[in-house]
Order: structure tokens, then sequence, then C-alpha cells
């Protein structure tokens, strides 16, 4: 099977060229747990205390969603649905935590770039700039409802056991997905994340009334001087 790697400002430079027919639109993604008990147990011997742990998150997760707003050169991406929860008895949510939780992901092909406002973690708002993606196309293909998707690889993932995977249709030339996710030549209806997985259940393209995006403020910084700032902040927790 051939392989083709590629880098996100290549596709760039042809995303340009086929913006012409859907040009803007918005996405809905359901996101839901990406593995079973059974997975987890298959994979490798965890304690009992692990299991437990692991159980009490999968019997207890809800569905999120996530929206994709796009136009021709920008997109934006949040949660916009997170299902009710008992927080007295789950203490967090597994599923809305992995979507994006209240982190917003702006996107923008010009400066081929995607930055990522986090306002809960320190005391104030950051725009943290997320690294560039480097992407293995594949010929496998599927049919995601009525279009043909291929299958892409992020190989710049530091997830060593798990590169997260994409599914894009090259039908609607929307260079675009969820999260920090972008840069292949179509748009991304399913994402694969290790605990994770994206699946678009609805699609509007040209939609009648103009997309506006939020405008996302904080102290502009990249992704390693603010992971310094953060454990920083929590020192005590890193020398567990």
């Amino acid at each position: 099977m051939k392989y083709t790697t590629i880098k996100t400002i290549i596709i760039f430079l042809l995303s340009l060229n086929v913006y012409s027919q859907n040009n803007s639109g918005i996405v809905k993604y359901e996101v839901s747990l990406n593995f079973t008990l059974e997975d987890i147990v298959t994979e490798e011997k965890k304690q009992k205390k692990e299991l437990r742990t692991m159980r009490k998150i999968i019997s207890e997760s809800k569905n999120s969603e996530v929206v994709l707003k796009f136009e021709s050169t920008k997109s934006f991406s949040s949660v916009s649905k997170r299902m009710k929860i008992n927080e007295e008895k789950t203490g967090t949510d597994f599923v809305y935590s992995r979507a994006g939780r209240d982190k917003k992901f702006i996107t923008n092909l010009i400066t081929n770039s995607n930055e990522m406002q986090e306002c809960k973690v320190l005391e104030k708002c950051y725009l943290i700039q997320q690294p560039s993606l480097e992407w293995q196309l594949t010929q496998e293909t599927k049919l995601i409802g009525s279009y043909l998707c291929y299958k892409a690889i992020n190989i710049s993932s530091k997830n060593k056991k798990k590169k997260p995977i994409a599914w894009y249709t090259t039908t609607i030339s929307a260079s675009f997905g969820p999260k920090q996710y972008f840069g292949l030549p179509g748009l991304i209806l399913e994402l694969e994340e290790a605990a994770v997985i994206f699946k678009a259940k609805e699609i509007t393209l040209n939609p009648k009334d103009k997309i506006v995006f939020d405008t996302l403020k904080g102290i502009k910084i990249n992704k390693e001087a603010y992971n310094k700032k953060v454990k920083e902040a929590y020192s005590d927790f890193y020398k567990i």
C-alpha cells in the first residue's frame, strides 16, 4: 500500500483553488468514548484499582457535541453541548474533557496555524499556538453517510501507542476538522483519538445566514512555553 506524507502548508496551497463550491459551512460532531473496558483489559494487565476507575469512567460517560464553523480560510471549533451528568457522583466528565471542555480552537489557513484559547488552568486567558501537523495519507477508504472518505494518520502526534486517525472527504473541499486538526484535502468527517471519537452527524454547507466567529482574546504563547508556565504554577503536582 502506498502512503503519502504531507504538511499542512502544502494543503493550504491546494485548498485555495477549490473553495468556490463549499466555501462555508457548519458541522456538528458527536463525541463518544473510543474504547471499552474489554479493550483495556486485553491491552495489558491492570491493577484492580485502575480497572475500577476505568469501569466508573466508562459507565458514567455521556456523549458531547462539538461544532465546527468554517469559511474559505478560517474555522472555529468548540464544544456546544454537554450531556447532563451527576457531578456529585462522577466529579468529572471524561468525554466532555477530551472533546475540548471549554477550550476554543481557531484555525487560519493564511498563517497555517491553529490557536487554542485556555482560560481555566491559569489565572489569565492564553491563546496557545498548537504544533504544526504532519499527515500520512493512505488509499484506504470508507463511506460515511453518502460521502466517500479517505484515511489519514497524524504522524506528528507524540502519542506512541495510537496516532490520531482522520477520515476526510474531498467532496467537501474545506481543509478543516474539530479541535486543532486541519490541513487535509477535504473536510474531516470522523476523527479517532486514543480516548474519544468524533463523528459528523449534521453538515450544513453555505448556510443562508452569515457565519459569525467568536473573537478569541488572550496572551499569545507557544505550547512549549505555556506548558512550562503550568509546571511552574503546579510544581508540587508534577513532583509526584
